[in-house]
């Protein structure tokens, strides 16, 4: 089976995605769904205005994804953010869970770059108050660096060649770069991440990150390891940004699978002026560990575990239960 998800009217899809990235739109959102229940096929299911009417489009029979573009005010500044949402509905049979679950990466890229990714089932999840809530401690709002775009600046959390092009707004693709920022990958770490998959490897996780502490440096490897999640654990730091790999398994039908987990460590003690450079690399590095299937975001230590890990998975895949 494919791993990869097309659109069936690419056009569409494209000045969609064009409207929801240009400052001169009025477009904010865009929900994108699956063909005659096709995993391999997508269409452009809305693009709107208004965030709050997004809810009542999300089925719960069907896998379902969005864009959607949110803007937050501090101390003056504005600033604008993009939300990536995964939606599983609750009445999503475990097999079709299963048979989409392989294309999500390609969905995901397809609508990337952003600056937080949600996987819900709960139409509560996509209360906008929330959702500035989790922006503002994912990018270190607390920071006083003006964020409002004025001429010859950079707008926090996208490169100058990212940002869409002000005047007239046109039809013809996508206004930002999907692939995020260009950053060095150094050969080590594909060799990693390629061994993490490898079945007659026994390497189970990996981690990365910039060299030297420099988002502006390239991405090298800092450790691999043979064991489970804690060992991985042990090596992340506080003050770092990193990016992890981990291998495990899920048994669907008395068959064990394997899975993996991308994990992006932002460390509490990180600056928040190299959280904002981060954020900028996050589409080429989340591209480089790809295909996985599910992420985790992290801050601090107790957000990472291994029952969180399998929670995301067999949630993922539709193997988790949910009696109580």
């Amino acid at each position: 089976m494919s791993t990869s998800a097309e659109f069936d009217d690419q056009v569409s899809f494209d000045e969609g995605i064009k409207s929801i990235r240009d400052d001169n739109c009025p477009e904010n959102y865009i929900v994108v769904g699956h063909i005659e229940n096709d995993p391999n096929r997508l269409t452009v299911l809305k693009v709107g205005e208004d965030v709050s009417d997004m809810p009542e489009l999300f089925d719960d029979t069907q896998m379902m994804y969005a864009l959607a573009r949110y803007e937050s005010t501090f101390d003056m500044s504005t600033t604008v953010k993009f939300v990536y949402f995964h939606w599983v509905g609750d009445k999503v049979s475990y097999v079709k869970k299963g048979r989409f679950g392989v294309v999500h990466g390609s969905v995901e890229e397809k609508l990337s770059p952003y600056h937080l990714f949600i996987e819900t089932s709960s139409k509560e999840d996509f209360d906008k108050d929330k959702i500035l809530q989790q922006l503002e401690e994912n990018t270190g709002k607390k920071s006083k660096v003006i964020e409002t775009v004025t001429s010859g600046m950079q707008q926090r959390g996208f490169t100058q060649t990212q940002l869409p092009k002000r005047g007239p707004a046109t039809k013809s693709g996508p206004g930002i770069a999907t692939g995020g920022a260009e950053i060095q990958i150094a050969p080590e770490v594909l060799t990693a991440v390629h061994d993490v998959k490898a079945d007659d490897n026994d390497t189970t996780w990996m981690l990365a990150q910039y060299e030297g502490g420099d988002p502006k440096s390239p991405i090298v490897l800092e450790s691999t390891g043979t064991g489970n999640i804690d060992e991985m654990k042990s090596h992340l730091c506080d003050d770092s940004a990193m990016y992890g790999l981990y291998r495990t398994t899920d048994k669907v039908d008395d068959i064990v699978t394997v899975k993996f987990t991308y994990i992006q460590w932002i460390g509490g003690k990180l600056k928040p002026m190299r959280k904002a450079k981060v954020s900028t690399n996050k589409g080429v590095i989340e591209k480089t560990f790809s295909p996985y299937h599910v992420s985790l975001f992290a801050t601090e230590q107790s957000d990472i575990s291994e029952r969180i890990v399998m929670d995301k998975i067999t949630s993922a895949s539709g193997t988790r239960s949910h009696v109580k």
